[in-house]
């Protein structure tokens, strides 16, 4: 027997043969609208909409086969929130209990690990009203009554730890999330061309496309839940690797070695060394990165070596003369002033200032030293667009003291205010990346305005208004006119999510349209909208 139907973007094709597949979908397709697969013994399980698959075969009345591969993202769901298990650790099972019976579903995210991905399903309902989600057994457990799978937060990828040059296509990512499982990682802001979902790590080495110029490497990530962050970036120059340059120093007469760029020479005083020998300048943007609050100018170091009659040669009799120099656009963020040359101690393992002294007219700084090693011109950062900062508070200082306050520095370079910690952490989970800054530099930001609440991360409310209103792109409000809207948009347990903010920072926000139907806002897409304060603001 035979039965044939059209899925929305498939043909599925029933057999009973001996030895087939009881159902076998057409491989490389993607369902535009949700689909319904129907198994013999009459369950039904919905693939959602957007899913995308390499092939799907229902093997029996409990199992399938799903091939995964490159780009394929599939969720199937059972709206009688059955029981699904698989072969595959990467896999996401969530259970969604509703408030009423019925209203439950449980669903599975198949992803991360190319080839086949064996799903079983078990007719048993998984969850039940307000019981919570879970996972199968041995798994963690789940959200509350009616909220969706947790999105991953606190996302942010750094490329060589926030270098701005790198000469070398292979770098290192720092990665860092919340609440996640899994990453994706690609050199592409659609991600067309990017390896598999992978089990999350803070680090991770990566190659940049190649060819001189601005590189950008993009990342998101994913819970156990199945809830996907949007995608954050960081970029970095790609320029061409600096030639070493290497130099005869003769010890009666002295000499000198510079890089044919000029940002280095080493010059030697007569008699400073005996014989005769070859001194050689290397620079590098490979290095291990000074301490919190200081950054290598240039972002790159050189490593100073002679050698006399075969050995080398790391102190001498006199003073030798080391002068690097730089340009305005590698000290922007750097406090010109607080420059000075570090020289890199191997048994230590970390920087050492050397000193010098800063010629800011012609872009030098100069330092005498009686060894070689590896040097660095370093420098104290200044906050830059994007920063949080505040001032340095006195022992004692009280809650209301001015050292308390938080700002966020726009593009514009204006400061804007965080009203309160509310307000704060809808776009950041604490205060670790706040930097401390002088009352100069604070004050030579000027005030741009208040930071409102992140599109779609609150509901909020005045305590004189009984009025709901949903939060849009630079603090637009929209009222949620009826409670069933609000359930639709945020799940049951809506009213959790609600914050009531002062009367007199309402005037930080302004009203636009109101919400009369769920379609007229979308949480995933005002929050994706806004995924910094800059971009909120238009800056």
């Amino acid at each position: 027997m035979k039965r044939t139907f059209l899925a929305t973007t498939g043909l599925v094709i029933f057999s009973l043969a001996l030895g087939l597949p009881i159902i076998a979908l057409a491989a490389n397709v993607t369902f535009d609208a949700a689909t319904t697969l129907s198994l013999p013994n009459g369950v039904e399980l919905t693939i959602v909409s957007g899913a995308t698959t390499d092939g799907l075969v229902v093997n029996d009345n409990s199992t399938l086969t799903v091939t995964v591969g490159s780009g394929t993202d599939i969720t199937i769901r059972s709206e009688d929130a059955y029981l699904f298990t698989s072969d595959q650790s990467s896999d996401a099972y969530t259970c969604i209990p509703g408030s009423n019976s019925g209203e439950n579903y449980s669903q599975i995210q198949i992803n991360s690990t190319t080839g086949d991905h064996t799903i079983s399903i078990t007719a048993t309902q998984a969850c039940s009203p307000n019981t919570g989600g879970g996972t199968p057994p041995g798994g963690g457990g789940g959200g509350g009554a009616g909220t969706p799978p947790a999105v991953p937060s606190g996302t942010s990828v750094l490329i060589n730890g926030g270098n701005s040059q790198t000469d070398t296509t292979a770098v290192t990512l720092t990665l860092a999330a919340t609440n996640a499982s899994l990453m994706l990682i690609s050199n592409y802001s659609n991600f067309s061309v990017a390896g598999n979902w992978e089990n999350y790590s803070t680090s991770k080495s990566w190659s940049l496309l190649s060819g001189v110029g601005t590189k950008t490497v993009y990342a998101k990530f994913r819970s156990s839940g199945g809830g996907e962050s949007t995608a954050v970036s960081d970029t970095i120059q790609l320029v061409e690797a600096v030639v070493p340059t290497t130099g005869e120093i003769v010890g009666g007469s002295g000499g000198s070695v510079s890089l044919s760029d000029n940002k280095a020479s080493v010059s030697f005083p007569a008699g400073a060394v005996a014989g005769t020998g070859t001194l050689s300048i290397t620079p590098s943007s490979s290095y291990t990165a000074p301490s919190s609050g200081k950054q290598v100018v240039g972002n790159q170091i050189y490593s100073v070596v002679l050698e006399v009659s075969g050995s080398e040669v790391k102190t001498f009799q006199d003073l030798v003369i080391l002068t690097f120099s730089y340009t305005d656009s590698e000290i922007a963020g750097i406090d010109e002033s607080s420059l000075s040359i570090y020289y890199w101690d191997e048994t230590a393992s970390n920087w050492v200032l050397l000193g010098g002294d800063v010629d800011a007219a012609n872009n030098k700084i100069t330092v005498n030293t009686t060894h070689f090693t590896k040097f660095a011109v370093i420098g104290e950062k200044t906050a830059a667009s994007g920063d949080l900062v505040k001032l340095a508070c006195l022992a004692g200082a009280g809650v209301n003291d001015p050292c308390k306050a938080v700002y966020y520095i726009g593009s514009n370079s204006k400061r804007y205010v965080f009203p309160n910690e509310k307000t704060y952490k809808t776009w950041y989970d604490d205060f670790s990346t706040v930097k401390t800054v002088s009352a100069t530099e604070l004050a030579s930001y000027i005030i741009g305005g208040n930071v409102t609440y992140r599109p779609s991360a609150k509901l909020i409310k005045i305590q004189t208004d009984s009025k709901v209103y949903a939060v849009g792109k630079n603090g637009t409000l929209h009222w949620v006119s009826t409670a069933a809207i609000a359930e639709s948009l945020y799940g049951t347990s809506w009213s959790s999510v609600v914050e009531d903010i002062p009367d007199s920072f309402f005037v930080n926000y302004k009203t636009g349209s109101d919400i009369t139907v769920a379609s007229d806002y979308s949480v995933s897409s005002n929050l994706s909208g806004s995924p910094d304060i800059n971009t909120d603001k238009g800056l």
